[in-house]
């Protein structure tokens, strides 16, 4: 599979370099001023993986799109594994059809899941990192998750899973522990909306959350706290902001955000210095 993956991509490549041209020019115009430090485009085939969120566990990266998961080395540009239908028939019975953010922890990639515009089924799926292969799943209570779960987050900390309990204007950040068959442990009042988040990640304590709000904005939320502060705005010309996670690149922290392109054909990846040189 991982090289048929790479001879399409190859084969697509080619195809699509006037598309890639396309869209990295639109890309030029920006609907105000950007923070990121770098961008990559990538069009066709490769955005297609590449469309909803991202994790990684240093060596890695994970993807999603709604219904599969994508596994590449830490550059992003040699697939490793795949799953093209990443929900189980058993999920899938319960009109599960969306996989939202992603995030990794202890050799697993745990993925928020949801039966979209129906709201009665907020899941968390469990994937082996290794193979992708489905594992298990939890399925939360949909009157705490009152419009789905399109994303999860795993603080490698304490092996505690974050969500918030609204999709669009949460009031409160919700706790569980994966070590303990996702049992309820807390919550924490937000100190202000944050609204649409689509992935989130934790670097040294505090949990960074991508969005797709106005400026498809990128917020650090203390989850002892609840206090939320604006770390950058995307600022993209139309497409969606989505998922993010945070790697290291040259030695420096970063926080790399991707987006939907406006013609949505394609996917960027940006990337936020997390610390100032």
């Amino acid at each position: 599979m991982a090289v048929l993956i790479r001879v399409l991509s190859c084969v697509f490549a080619v195809l699509l370099m006037p598309l890639s041209a396309l869209t990295a020019a639109v890309d030029t115009v920006p609907a105000g001023k950007r923070a990121d430090e770098m961008c990559v485009n990538i069009a066709g085939i490769g955005a297609y993986f590449r469309s909803q969120g991202v994790a990684t566990d240093g060596e890695y990266l994970y993807f999603s799109s709604k219904t599969t998961l994508y596994k590449t080395d830490i550059t992003g540009k040699s697939c490793e594994a795949l799953n093209l239908s990443a929900i189980p028939a058993e999920l899938r019975d319960m009109g599960i059809k969306h996989i939202g953010g992603i995030s990794y922890y202890g050799g697993f990639i745990y993925a928020g899941m949801e039966d979209s515009k129906v709201w009665k089924h907020p899941v968390v799926g469990v994937y082996s990192a290794e193979s992708l292969e489905f594992i298990k799943y939890y399925e939360l209570d949909s009157q705490t998750h009152t419009r789905g779960l399109p994303w999860v987050c795993v603080n490698p900390e304490n092996g505690y899973l974050y969500a918030f309990d609204h999709s669009k204007t949460p009031e409160k950040i919700l706790i569980y522990d994966v070590n303990d068959a996702m049992k309820p442990v807390g919550e924490v009042p937000l100190a202000e909306t944050v609204k649409s988040v689509q992935g989130a990640e934790f670097y040294r304590g505090t949990l960074y959350a991508a969005t797709n709000d106005e400026t498809q904005a990128i917020y650090a939320v203390d989850v002892e706290t609840g206090a939320v502060e604006k770390f950058a705005d995307r600022n993209l010309n139309g497409g969606e902001g989505e998922g993010m996670t945070v790697v290291e690149k040259d030695g420096r922290p970063y926080i790399m955000a991707f987006n939907l392109g406006t013609l949505f054909v394609n996917t960027n990846l940006r990337y936020y210095p997390l610390e100032k040189q």
